[in-house]
């Protein structure tokens, strides 16, 4: 799902494809709303082509930024490469790597992460939108787009 929704949690970070500055909206899309089945980050706003669905990569911590290397290219607004940078989210420690993949989707690209750091985007998630856990899950009406 492209665009705000129920679930959806707007963050602000800068993305950078091989040292390129791609403007995008993010948001940690919570699971069990708008469809998601596992908590994942969305960027969105942009562009985004790849010979695959999804690309598997490794995620490398940094201070306050992650960067993503992947194993096969992919092309964001016309740009080529291998290294997205993401700046303003701290996800791993410095120098801690983990298994991730980029999927493609219309409007952009999503990240799926390994457990610890999807339990990271959820701790990042319940202090911005304690709400979206009070009961414990979304009904099945979140799964239907409106």
């Amino acid at each position: 799902m492209t665009g705000p929704g129920e679930g959806k949690i707007e963050i602000r970070i800068k993305l950078f494809i091989d040292g390129r500055n791609i403007p995008c909206t993010a948001y940690i899309h919570v699971r069990g709303y708008s469809r998601a089945t596992v908590t994942h980050l969305d960027l969105e706003g942009f562009t985004a082509k790849s010979n695959e669905s999804r690309v598997p990569a490794v995620v490398v911590g940094g201070i306050n930024e992650v960067t993503v290397i992947l194993m096969r290219d992919i092309e964001i607004d016309g740009i080529s490469g291998r290294k997205l940078k993401i700046k303003g989210i701290s996800l791993l420690s410095k120098g801690k790597k983990s298994g991730a993949y980029v999927g493609i989707k219309e409007g952009g690209i999503y990240i799926g992460f390994r457990k610890e750091i999807i339990e990271k985007l959820e701790e990042i998630a319940r202090k911005l939108r304690p709400d979206l856990f009070s009961s414990g899950g979304a009904d099945i009406s979140t799964f239907i787009e409106r």
